[in-house]
């Protein structure tokens, strides 16, 4: 048997195997900087509350008083001050890129249903939930923010939505016109 014959196949394996280590280091490597980017997760029982500062500021307090601040990738439709979320957990843990979804208060006349009462024709209405389903958005990683930092954020929103908000420039005036009199043929 020819040794350049045996070799030639062990020394193909050895070049295909040596190839793959530093391609499957590069994945790990890759995987593990991915790992840290979103990092930083909440465990669900360690979470005392959540804030919705604007569309694209939430806070998160947990119980031992330590304050992080989630700022969303892109805004999200109909989550302002005060709204409520419905947060989405993944083994216990909120994550960076959790999804939430925004609970839209529904008002009285928007979500009663009328049904007609058993055994009769009367017609009733039932309540329907105070809250519903809105938009689904994604969570952003984590960040430790302090007092100071939460009371800058809480100014710097409270005069964009000071901004937004209709003054007297805005308004439209009017001017009583007198009609001119009917010229005369």
């Amino acid at each position: 048997m020819n040794r350049r014959a045996t070799l030639r196949p062990s020394l193909v394996a050895l070049i295909a195997i040596s190839a793959a280590i530093p391609a499957r280091s590069v994945l790990v490597a890759q995987e593990k900087e991915g790992a840290n980017a979103a990092t930083a997760c909440l465990r669900r029982t360690e979470i005392r509350s959540t804030k919705v500062l604007d569309a694209r500021n939430v806070l998160v307090t947990t119980r031992d008083r330590s304050t992080y601040r989630s700022e969303l990738a892109k805004q999200c439709p109909g989550l302002r001050r005060g709204s409520t979320m419905a947060l989405t957990y993944s083994d216990n843990k909120l994550c960076a890129g959790s999804l939430f979804t925004v609970m839209m208060r529904a008002g009285a006349s928007s979500n009663a249903t009328s049904v007609a009462a058993p055994g009769s024709n009367t017609p009733i209405a039932i309540q329907g939930p105070g809250l519903m389903p809105g938009a689904v958005c994604q969570l952003g990683v984590f960040t430790p923010i302090n007092a100071d930092e939460i009371d800058a954020l809480l100014a710097a929103t409270d005069s964009e939505q000071r901004s937004r908000r209709r003054t007297d420039r805005d308004a439209i005036k009017t001017e009583a016109v007198q009609k001119a009199p009917p010229s005369s043929p």
